[in-house]
């Protein structure tokens, strides 16, 4: 049994239960007009909206990133599942297609490990200028501890949390390090998890 529902969803942060976050990594987040950003958004995970079902409400630029505030409209399929519970199943694209949202968080979350091991190696690399200068890695079993040693002198930017916004694991020892992004799915030790060893660079 299905039932279709046309929603307008107020936007800002990622794509994940509804919704969305646009970071410009190309250039300077103050270049990002309304015009673009409505672009990138009716192009997001993979579909297509027409523009015209953006509407930019506010940015808000930080550096090299910017908080768009927008409302999309679209429409949702909701499947009526076990034990009589409603879920969504499919959002409609701007071509009139049905995707399958397990199918687009799928993507996303490829794209989310991607950033993920790019701010463990940002980390990593820095723990290594550190090693350089200092004869050892920094013995902690805190995240936070060692962003707050290696930031500023090692680290332009504090790294604290993942793209699924769950803290960075970080554990050291004087002659080795390991970090670890807990994945997808927000337990650690499981096979979607994002690890980084000193050995392994």
């Amino acid at each position: 049994m299905t039932k279709r529902s046309l929603l307008i969803i107020s936007l800002v942060a990622l794509v994940a239960a509804g919704s969305f976050f646009i970071a410009s990594r190309t250039r300077a987040a103050s270049d990002l007009t309304p015009k673009e950003a409505r672009k990138l958004i009716a192009r997001m995970a993979g579909i297509e909206l027409p523009s015209d079902a953006v509407r930019v409400k506010d940015i808000s630029t930080v550096g090299n990133t910017a908080v768009v505030v927008a409302q999309v409209e679209t429409a949702f399929r909701l499947v009526k599942g076990d034990k009589d519970k409603w879920r969504v199943a499919e959002i409609r694209t701007g071509d009139r297609r049905w995707e399958d949202l397990d199918t687009l968080m799928k993507a996303l979350n490829v794209e989310k490990t991607a950033r993920a091991r790019a701010e463990l190696e940002s980390i990593a690399t820095a723990l290594e200028s550190f090693r350089r200068e200092r004869g050892f890695y920094l013995e902690s079993k805190s995240e936070a501890a060692l962003i707050d040693n290696l930031n500023p002198r090692y680290l332009a930017r504090v790294i604290r949390v993942d793209p699924w916004h769950k803290p960075y694991e970080y554990e050291g020892e004087r002659d080795r390090f390991t970090l670890r992004s807990a994945g997808p799915d927000g337990q650690a030790n499981t096979a979607d998890d994002v690890t980084l060893a000193s050995s392994s660079r």
